[in-house]
């Protein structure tokens, strides 16, 4: 009968690079996809504080009288040019009833919209992401969004 103790400590070897192996590969895959669903959320969130601000500009300056004058009115406020490494596009969209805020990422199929509901007409008006005005136009007689 042959001495088969020398297989012992190769098939162990084996079956523990094996074993961590699979482990490793299960954590970089668990942890990736965790990483990518918190990115998501993070762009979400601050897509939809964007749009929170952009909307409370265009409330206050709607409960202004428009101006006798030629000389426009507006807000202005500075918002990250990216949220969570995405640039982003503003869009104002009046409908029938209230008034739409439309903040799409453009590198994703990510967004948020906020409505809100105003006195003054609403002229349709996209910018990109970053430092924008809330305008009360008087020569269009509407509100817009401009880039600052």
């Amino acid at each position: 009968m042959g001495d088969t103790r020398a297989v012992s400590p190769a098939v162990t070897q084996a079956l523990t690079i094996g074993i961590s192996t699979i482990l490793i590969t299960g954590l970089l895959l668990g942890g990736s996809s965790y990483v990518d669903n918190k990115r998501e959320q993070t762009v979400r969130q601050g897509l939809q504080d964007i749009g929170s601000g952009v909307a409370s500009d265009f409330v206050r300056l709607d409960q202004f009288d428009p101006p006798g004058g030629s000389q426009d009115v507006s807000f202005t406020s500075d918002y990250p040019d990216r949220v969570g490494g995405e640039a982003y596009r503003i869009a104002l969209v009046q409908s029938s009833d209230l008034t739409t805020i439309y903040v799409n990422s453009t590198a994703s199929d990510l967004g948020t919209q906020v409505r809100f509901e105003n006195a003054n007409d609403i002229c349709d008006s996209r910018v990109a992401g970053g430092a924008i005005e809330a305008v009360y136009n008087t020569s269009r007689d509407c509100l817009e969004v401009q880039t600052a």
